[in-house]
């Protein structure tokens, strides 16, 4: 999708927020399969709003170069207040202005499955990165259970046809050169309530959402506000999502 063609970028980050206990999750989840003791420059590639660049650069308090196709959304993380050592950048996954071997970390989020051609952007992570450096790659996949399809009937046949499988993402960095270290299914908690998760989704700053036509959209929110009665409102809203870990070959 092309985000500079959209409204995206102005809610997105209302709408894609981290709550504390979601950031805290993956803070963990990094530090326990990534030595922070190795990690000086990290790439948040396709960064977005810069979401989690500030969240890396903390963690393993490092440089963060996030980034993104999208001038818009470059234009609203240059908009964020700068606390942390992050700058960001246009760029293509597969052609990015960085030289050979000088990067210790790539991380990904949820851009996997936007990306033209995954196998080149492996190879271009494989040309950035120092010998045992990592490659993070938080994504969903086809295999996710996830709330919104159960509303939006026709996101279901978008995720069966643009989400990678597991065995492909394995498959396509292993044949890059990288050794997966690690991956896991996450459960996750996306929002703390059933009437936030309402509001976020109300947004529309999803990718498979904006493609819908109004008419879906509309009755798809009409069932997603119909539901709270049907729950404890209270409970926190969760979504599976995948989490690998390469490194890169000699």
């Amino acid at each position: 999708m092309d985000y500079d063609q959209s409204g995206i970028a102005t809610t997105y980050d209302e709408a894609r927020a981290l709550i504390p206990a979601r950031r805290n999750h993956w803070r963990r989840l990094l530090s326990a399969r990534v030595d922070r003791t190795a990690i000086s420059l990290v790439v948040d590639l396709g960064c977005g709003t810069g979401r989690f660049s500030e969240l890396l650069a903390a963690a393993f308090e490092a440089w963060v170069v996030g980034l993104d196709p999208s001038e818009k959304m470059i234009d609203q993380a240059r908009r964020k207040p700068a606390t942390t050592p992050v700058v960001f950048g246009r760029a293509a996954a597969d052609k990015l202005p960085l030289a050979d071997g000088r990067v210790d970390l790539v991380f990904m989020s949820q851009v996997y499955h936007h990306m033209p051609d995954p196998a080149a952007v492996a190879r271009e992570c494989r040309r950035l990165l120092r010998v045992g450096g990592y490659v993070c790659i938080r994504t969903g996949t086809r295999e996710n259970d996830v709330v919104v399809p159960n509303f939006f009937p026709a996101v279901r046949d978008m995720l069966d046809a643009d989400l990678p499988s597991g065995a492909e993402i394995r498959s396509n960095f292993q044949a890059a050169g990288f050794t997966l270290r690690h991956h896991e299914v996450v459960t996750e908690a996306v929002a703390q309530d059933w009437s936030s998760f309402v509001r976020k989704s109300a947004l529309r700053a999803d990718s498979f959402l904006a493609r819908l036509s109004d008419i879906e959209f509309d009755q798809g929110m009409a069932a997603l506000r119909a539901h709270g009665c049907s729950i404890n409102p209270n409970e926190a809203v969760t979504e599976e999502i995948d989490w690998f870990v390469f490194t890169k070959r000699v």
